[in-house]
């Protein structure tokens, strides 16, 4: 343990806590600086106090006259009175505590860990005068210690293709045919039964399969009366249901059993045997409209032939390919760099990027106009923010982590961010919090607008180094 003695007579007894990452300072302040303090509170109430009878004391008046202690006291309240003189003693010691630290020290992470009542003995004599010295413990965090386990120069990452020139012709087929579909007509279906492509109203219930073949209970969650079913576009999961419905009429009710797969979302219903009776209330057919030049503009915005629309869909879903490879990529390598990033995460940064990220969640929400400005309100309250950041805590870690590796990458690297581009990420933030009329802190904007350059400038430099291997899409069925 270290002890300082600051030249107000200050005393700072320094503590290392490296398992937290951060230093513990015990403060004690003189009854000398105490009495300063005092006077200047003394002075401050005088100012801004008025008690009828008395004047309170004006600046540069020569005839000035003090409110008597007593009255000033009663009038103030002795715990406001109390909690003045701490709070002056505070502003005029910390800074000279913090200085002990202050080269090495996270900005903004000191934290005063005395309860502040702990200090109104301090103030406990005649007219709350000092009567002791003031002692308080402070927790401040270190710039953190930043160490690669391995050579983030020799980083190779694996990541899957969303797609190649091989699947774009059926994703392009599958758009095209879902912009077909939202063009399209429905007309009741009296003369067939169910084929795939069909929709219908229908009621559903499902019950359990004893090991003897008797009936049991009711799976929960799949009954359904007057369910809306559209049976195209693979839009029924379960395997065997579309085909028990096909060629069923309107009208008709019909029976059979299905296992649910192993891999079913549900877990309750994996591997269960199911007796399934579905009734066909309503069926309509599906009329698609012709593919005429006249329709390329509803395809396409902007396209004057169908020939020209479909050219556009499948330049739009080759774009959309390399845009998320491009995410996937930098996903990945930055990944892989926070993974041989060894660094204790500082309590200060991960709450901070905590709150950052809850902002855009609400913000997000404001932009979709899903809440009104009350329920926003109410979510912005600092329980449902510490809520956040306790349920989303590995998440937070995981965002810091990264954050902290790409800083150290860009330090190593000399990557500089260029200030032009750092003016423009911050005027494209002020006019997105402008438009939508939300508050912001300018000295945060600037700084999430760094952090977000810096990354930028780390995903490049990632990207031209570490050693990417892209796999072939998945096959599709």
């Amino acid at each position: 343990m270290a002890s300082v003695t600051t030249d107000s007579g200050v005393v700072v007894d320094k503590i290392d806590k490296p398992d937290d990452g951060a230093v513990e300072l015990k403060v004690t302040v003189p009854e000398s600086m105490l009495q300063k303090c005092y006077d200047a509170v003394v002075d401050g109430f005088n100012d801004t106090v008025t008690i009828p009878g008395f004047n309170s004391a004006k600046k540069g008046d020569k005839q000035t006259a003090k409110i008597p202690m007593q009255l000033l006291i009663n009038h103030v309240g002795r715990k406001e009175f109390t909690s003045a003189c701490v709070e002056e003693a505070l502003q005029n010691s910390l800074p000279e505590a913090m200085g002990l630290v202050a080269a090495d020290a996270l900005q903004d992470s000191e934290r005063i860990t005395t309860h502040f009542t702990e200090m109104f003995d301090a103030f406990s004599g005649p007219m709350c005068s000092p009567a002791e010295p003031m002692k308080y413990d402070v927790l401040v965090e270190m710039n953190p210690v930043i160490k690669f386990t391995g050579d983030y120069k020799k980083l190779s990452v694996t990541v899957q293709s969303p797609g190649d020139d091989s699947t774009a012709d059926a994703d392009a087929a599958k758009f095209l045919l879902d912009k077909l579909k939202d063009l399209s007509t429905l007309r009741v279906a009296t003369d067939r039964g169910l084929t795939p492509g069909d929709a219908a109203v229908v009621d559903i219930d499902a019950l359990r399969v004893n090991e003897d073949g008797t009936d049991g209970d009711t799976l929960q969650g799949m009954k359904q009366d007057g369910f809306q079913l559209d049976t195209g576009d693979g839009n029924i999961k379960l395997p065997g249901l579309l085909e028990n419905l096909t060629g069923m009429l309107s009208g008709e009710k019909k029976s059979f059993t299905i296992v649910f797969p192993d891999d079913w979302p549900q877990a309750y219903v994996r591997g269960v045997k199911a007796k399934f009776t579905v009734t066909v209330k309503e069926l309509f057919a599906r009329e698609y409209p012709k593919e005429t030049d006249a329709l390329a503009e509803k395809i396409y915005p902007g396209m004057k032939t169908m020939a020209d629309a479909k050219a556009a869909i499948l330049e739009a879903i080759k774009a959309k390919y390399a845009f998320d490879l491009k995410r996937a990529t930098d996903e990945a390598c930055v990944d892989a760099l926070a993974e041989i990033c060894d660094v204790k995460l500082p309590r200060s940064v991960v709450e901070e990027q905590g709150r950052d990220m809850y902002s855009e969640q609400l913000l997000a929400m404001q932009v979709e106009k899903k809440m009104s400005p009350q329920a926003l309100q109410q979510l912005a309250s600092a329980k449902m923010v510490n809520e956040f950041i306790t349920k989303q805590k590995d998440e937070i870690e995981r965002v810091v982590r990264r954050t902290i590796a790409c800083e150290e990458l860009s330090k190593l690297e000399g990557l500089v961010v260029d200030g032009e581009e750092l003016a423009a990420e911050v005027q494209k933030a002020k006019e997105e919090f402008d438009q939508f009329q939300t508050e912001y802190n300018e000295d945060q904007l600037w700084r999430q607008c760094t952090e977000a350059v810096e990354a930028k400038l780390a995903f490049r430099w990632l990207a031209e180094n570490v050693n990417i291997t892209v796999l072939p899409p998945v096959k599709r069925d």
